[in-house]
C-alpha cells in the first residue's frame, strides 16, 4: 500500500467518526453548563471540596484496591460504593442549600463546611481501613489511627454537648 493511499483511508476513517467529534462551541457550552451547575448546587469552590473530592477518589481507588486484593470485589458492590459517593456530594450541595435559606438569619455560611469536614474525616479513615484490609497495615503510622480516633471522639461530643444530649445517660 502506498503512503497516498493509507492518507486517503485515514481521511475516509476519520471523515465516517468525525460526528462523534464536538466542535469546540459544543465542549465550551458542555463546560459553561457544567460549571453553572456547580456554581448553583456548591457555590464558590472552596479549597474544602477541593480536598472532599480527593479524599472521595483515593477512597473508591484504595476501597477497590483492597477487594481486588482480597478476592470481593463485586461490580454490584462497586455501584452501591459509587452511588454512596454521589451522595456525598449530594449531601455537600443540600448543605450549601441551608447556607444560603439561613444566611440572612445566622450571617455567616457553616453547614456546608460542616459536612464536608464530617465527610472528609470519614473518607480519610476509610482510606486507612482500605489500606489494612488490602494488607498494608505498616503504611499508617499508629499516632495516626490514635489521632483520628480521638479527634472523631471529640467531635462527637462536641455534637453531643451541642444537641443537648446528657452524658449521664
Amino acid at each position: 500500500m502506498t503512503n497516498a493511499c493509507a492518507v486517503k483511508i485515514n481521511k475516509g476513517i476519520s471523515s465516517m467518526f468525525a460526528f462523534l467529534i464536538p466542535d469546540d462551541t459544543v465542549l465550551m457550552s458542555i463546560g459553561a453548563a457544567f460549571g453553572a451547575v456547580c456554581c448553583f448546587l456548591f457555590g464558590e469552590v472552596r479549597i474544602l471540596l477541593i480536598w472532599l473530592t480527593i479524599f472521595v477518589i483515593c477512597d473508591f481507588f484504595t476501597g477497590t484496591w483492597a477487594a481486588i486484593v482480597t478476592g470481593k470485589w463485586s461490580s454490584h458492590a462497586n455501584f452501591i460504593g459509587v452511588t454512596k459517593k454521589v451522595f456525598v456530594f449530594v449531601m455537600v450541595a443540600l448543605g450549601h442549600g441551608l447556607d444560603v435559606v439561613f444566611l440572612p438569619i445566622l450571617h455567616f455560611e457553616i453547614m456546608e463546611s460542616i459536612i464536608i469536614c464530617a465527610y472528609a474525616a470519614g473518607e480519610f479513615g476509610s482510606i486507612i481501613e482500605n489500606l489494612e484490609r488490602g494488607g498494608l497495615q505498616g503504611v499508617v503510622p499508629p499516632v495516626v489511627r490514635r489521632l483520628l480516633a480521638a479527634l472523631n471522639a471529640a467531635v462527637d461530643k462536641s455534637v453531643d454537648r451541642v444537641a443537648g444530649k446528657d452524658e449521664n445517660k
